[in-house]
């Protein structure tokens, strides 16, 4: 058991077990081949992501500025990581194991 994100990639690639994390987690370490998507058709709906701020004469300028430079940048990189990880999936096939009759 772990106690933070790293920790339990870490954990993972190691081989000493299997742990639930977001694709953004993992892409690096899926596309690098050193782990594998396993119960790909048990994954969640996507979890979306917020930047909360205060509206009106709360706003800050630099916050906002921030955002309007964010949002864009996060829902491409967002959007490439969970084309890969589709694509990961994809070429994962099913190990079908044979039974014997004996």
């Amino acid at each position: 058991m772990v106690n933070s994100v790293r920790a339990a990639v870490a954990s993972a690639v190691e081989g000493r077990g299997i742990t639930r994390l977001f694709s953004y987690h993992i892409a690096e370490q899926v596309s690098q081949g050193t782990l594998q998507i396993v119960l790909g058709q048990a994954e969640r709906t996507v979890v979306p992501l917020h930047l909360i701020s205060p509206q009106g004469r709360l706003a800050v300028p630099k916050v906002r500025a921030f955002v309007d430079f964010a949002v864009p940048r996060l829902r491409a990189h967002f959007s490439r990581l969970a084309n890969d990880a589709a694509k990961q999936q994809s070429a994962i096939q099913p190990r079908r194991e044979k039974v014997s009759s004996d």
